[in-house]
């Protein structure tokens, strides 16, 4: 087993509690799952345009990749030349029952723009970075 990452989470995830309920597993990989921290608003719409709900993604119930992952040497039997690992290979390892989520409620950002890392460079400064947990006593 090893774990990989996108490297521009943070987050306050218990990366041992992943790891054990993985190995209890037959699964080849595991990532986890978090709720959007994005601010936009997802649509459905109907026939001719018609919008039937309109909800912010944080309230909507959807997940996404939180980039963090715990892997088994047989997801390299899942993945071809010139891959990037969450296509192609996750769809093959879903198809065969082999692909789980972890799903963390607690606290995950990303830092893909200039305003993501102000945002967690100010949270930082006042002391109050929940994923900073090197800096908390057991």
């Amino acid at each position: 087993m090893f774990l990989a990452n996108y490297t521009d989470g943070l987050s306050d995830l218990h990366l041992p509690t992943v790891i054990e309920s993985f190995k209890r597993t037959a699964n080849l990989a595991c990532f986890i799952a978090v709720k959007p921290q994005a601010s936009f608003h997802v649509v459905d719409c109907g026939a001719g345009g018609a919008v039937r709900s309109i909800e912010h993604i944080g309230r909507s119930g959807a997940l996404i990749n939180g980039g963090f992952m715990v892997l088994r040497q047989g997801v390299f039997d899942y993945m071809q030349a010139g891959e990037e690992l969450v296509e192609e290979p996750f769809r093959r390892l879903i198809r065969d029952g082999k692909l789980m989520a972890h799903v963390h409620n607690g606290y995950w950002a990303c830092m893909d723009t200039f305003k993501e890392k102000q945002n967690l460079d100010d949270v930082f400064d006042r002391g109050s970075a929940p994923w900073a947990v090197w800096n908390r006593r057991p």
